[in-house]
């Protein structure tokens, strides 16, 4: 172990001038004996919004013999600049850049990593794409490969309600936020309110760019794996919304690469929830020794995929813990994976084809999804797994097993192979994956989403033809899932799916031919178990004080004159100090989703952000909301920033916003 010394603030300078802000923890006498050094390139300031899990996660690593070093991104925190959008190519060069600088230091031995989770995941695997010299290895965690398929902004070529929220809630956590004071000096006013006025309204390109183009192809790093050529190891959660992205790389990376998916939201595995936890900082270290220092230990000989094989569980919106346990796998795809096949019909599930079965149609209410949980858990503060899906059920045609007389260990990615036609030219489709306990209660395991337009293509949508049957795959996400023998497995078919995705122009009726309609189900039958995950059971805490305590409530409000129905969420973070940076934040989140059940034209999206941040002598704070209703061939978002010193208003600025809708 090594004695560490912290750099809690000091700037880089690229080879344009700029200056980027930076923290740093590396062993003492790392200026004498120089280290490998691991570095987290992102937004979210350094000095006050990841400061929780840096001051958990990275002096443990340098006392392992690693300079860990967090930059933020220009224009953001501390940082010179401007800001324009997400992973940019200027973002990437400078990264490489910052890569580059941090080889040449005399701390460091000229061998990098680069580490993140979520947006730091993602430009992980494009700066790696870009094979700065420096950068020997990388670990991505809660990242996509494919920023369309599967990223905030869409699904299934569905328009997630998450796109309009981040592009809130990114302005109040990041991008808005001031400089601060005691690290920027007397300019710091003039410097927020310049970056202030030069910030992007990313609301716009994030809805605009509706399909898969060339927008969205830049920083999917899909479009040629083969760009990678450094050792990938990829991690991420059950209850994440990015949950896909390990298996892909495992498939399609030819570099070597390792995947660990555990029951986890969208978290660093040592603060994740639900547990069990895992020792991030000891896994990561063997993984940069190895490719970092050249250490020997078989790591890369080990199996290929560690995951979580979660048991059957009653439905609930948290879940402290979730039950099962770890399995290796030696390579992905699955040498152990059997895919059973299961045919629909009148009876249900069957395992063998009916030879006639009468069509059956939907035309779900809007309502249904308000059960469905959030797309990423991790993001908010609670209440965001699926609750008891009874209700979601009622608006949607079910297909059920009988109760089964043995377990199904899925593991992988369900396929739905489904012949249907729709009665106008756009619609969409929610599978969802239920097990059904024999008491009645009803737990979501996982779903697939498609806009059928986008059937054959997410870059080129094609309209229905109003009556004609199509064959159409709807892809799970994939799950790891025990359903215990005694109960059933269900597959529950909407046309809605409110609010995770916004609803179709069109309010279509679906018809479905079940004689053509399979469920290809991943079963994991023979599991080896693994004991390569090592266990965390520290508390997580931070180096400040709690000065009042979060709160937060879920309410669905149902209007029965109007016939309006309204899910408000309150998220209240609290207000907390923290020590290293001598200061407080106090954050909340308010947010209405409104939509009629027999109205797709009705939906509306409400969401106000309000922060206030600083210390004695320096109190700054920030507002926005931001609003999105649409008619049948529009979009609508009107907005409005606010920043304010010392409680008085020094800067507003509204938006208003009118965008085409692409067969969305």
């Amino acid at each position: 172990m090594h004695k560490v010394r912290e750099i809690h603030h000091d700037w880089l300078t690229l080879p344009d001038g700029t200056r980027l802000a930076f923290r740093a923890w590396m062993p003492e006498d790392a200026g004498q004996n120089p280290v490998p050094a691991i570095l987290e390139f992102l937004p979210y300031r350094k000095n006050d919004g990841t400061v929780i899990r840096d001051e958990i996660t990275m002096p443990q690593t340098a006392a392992q013999g690693y300079a860990c070093v967090r930059v933020d991104l220009r224009g953001c925190g501390e940082s010179e600049g401007f800001m324009t959008d997400e992973y940019t190519a200027q973002e990437l060069q400078d990264a490489c850049d910052v890569i580059a600088w941090i080889a040449d230091q005399p701390w460091c031995d000229g061998n990098l990593g680069m580490v993140g989770i979520s947006w730091g995941g993602f430009n992980s695997l494009q700066v790696a794409a870009l094979r700065p010299p420096a950068l020997k290895a990388i670990i991505t965690q809660c990242s996509t490969d494919d920023r369309y398929r599967d990223d905030i902004h869409f699904t299934g070529g569905c328009l997630l309600n998450d796109n309009m929220d981040w592009a809130a809630f990114f302005w109040a956590y990041a991008q808005g936020r001031a400089p601060d004071q005691k690290l920027i000096g007397d300019d710091w006013k003039s410097i927020w309110l310049e970056r202030l006025e030069n910030m992007p309204f990313l609301a716009t390109p994030w809805l605009s760019e509706q399909t898969r183009n060339d927008y969205w192809k830049h920083g999917s790093v899909c479009e040629d794996y083969s760009d990678i050529t450094v050792p990938v190891y990829a991690m991420g959660g059950w209850a994440d919304g990015y949950r896909n992205t390990v298996f892909s790389l495992l498939e399609n990376l030819q570099v070597p690469r390792k995947g660990l998916v555990g029951p986890w939201a969208h978290k660093y595995p040592n603060i994740a929830f639900p547990n069990p936890k895992m020792d991030y900082v000891k896994e990561s270290v063997r993984w940069w020794d190895r490719w970092l220092k050249g250490i020997e230990n078989g790591i890369e000989n080990e199996p290929m995929l560690n995951y979580f094989m979660q048991d059957g569980v009653e439905p609930a919106t948290d879940y402290d813990a979730r039950p099962g346990q770890w399995v290796s796998e030696p390579t992905w795809p699955s040498p152990h994976t059997i895919d059973q096949t299961w045919y629909f019909g009148d009876q249900g599930l069957l395992r063998e084809p009916q030879s006639t079965s009468n069509k059956v149609t939907i035309r779900s209410p809007q309502t249904v999804g308000l059960d469905g949980g959030r797309w990423c858990a991790g993001i908010r503060l609670d209440m965001e797994h699926p609750s008891d899906q009874r209700l979601e059920d009622a608006g949607s045609l079910t297909f059920d097993t009988d109760v089964l007389e043995h377990s199904l260990p899925i593991g992988g990615q369900v396929v739905t192979k489904l012949r249907l036609a729709s009665d106008t030219p756009q619609a969409n489709i929610t599978v969802r994956i239920s097990d059904v306990h024999p008491d009645g209660q009803i737990t979501k395991i996982s779903h697939g989403i498609l806009n059928l337009s986008h059937r054959n293509s997410h870059e080129f949508p094609e309209p229905l033809e109003p009556g004609k049957e199509y064959d159409v795959d709807v892809l799970i996400n994939h799950m790891s899932y025990v359903v215990a023998k005694g109960h059933k497995l269900r597959v529950a078919i909407s046309t809605a799916y409110w609010p995770l995705i916004w609803p179709s122009a069109d309010d279509a009726t679906l018809t479905i031919n079940p004689q053509h309609c399979q469920l290809i189900l991943p079963l994991n039958q023979t599991p080896t178990p693994s004991n390569l995950v090592p266990e965390y059971d520290q508390p997580v805490t931070f180096n400040g004080k709690t000065l009042r305590g979060a709160d937060s409530k879920r309410i669905v409000h149902r209007d029965y004159k109007t016939g309006l129905v309204t899910l408000e969420t309150m998220e209240d973070f609290g207000r907390q100090f923290f020590e290293s940076s001598q200061s407080d934040i106090d954050f909340t989140i308010h947010q209405q989703f409104q939509i009629h059940p027999n109205d797709p034209l009705s939906a509306k999206n409400d969401i106000q952000l309000k922060v206030d941040m600083g210390r004695d002598g320096w109190r700054t704070g920030i507002e926005c909301e931001y609003s999105m209703h649409c008619d049948h061939d529009y979009f609508y978002i009107n907005a409005r920033w606010k920043a304010l010193h010392d409680n008085e208003v020094i800067f507003e600025k509204p938006f208003k916003q009118t965008i085409k809708r692409n067969f969305m």
